[in-house]
């Protein structure tokens, strides 16, 4: 009897613990990738005044949440040696649904931003 109630505490406990990411999503969640051998000091999504900080090179930010937010957007990356700034050559006018999202950013051989969007699943 002992092991019976055992068991189903811990199965009831499993069970609970177990949540996907995408559970609770209520929102936009975008973050941001970077694809450069440079720290990215700072990562400004100009639309939303939204700041990503220290992101090393070949790394991820946290994600964070948006009420509205686009496949391609302004933003400004912030290195120690310099200030780039990305704006898209196609303005997006409808919002990503609820969901994932990855600004991949990288340097062309100008050294001017390039963004890949990703969507995750």
């Amino acid at each position: 009897m002992r092991k019976l109630i055992l068991s189903l505490l811990v199965v009831v406990g499993l069970f609970f613990a177990c949540t996907d990411r995408d559970d609770d999503v209520n929102a936009v969640n975008i973050r941001v990738k970077n694809n450069t051998e440079s720290l990215f000091n700072e990562v400004l999504i100009v639309e939303n005044d939204t700041v990503y900080e220290n992101i090393p090179a070949g790394e991820f930010s946290e994600y964070i949440e948006f009420q509205r937010a686009f496949e391609a957007t302004e933003l400004t990356v912030k290195t120690d040696s310099t200030t780039l700034t990305y704006t898209p050559l196609e303005v997006f006018t409808d919002s990503l649904p609820i969901g994932f999202y990855t600004y991949e950013l990288s340097f062309d051989e100008a050294q001017q931003i390039e963004l890949t969007f990703r969507i995750e699943y």
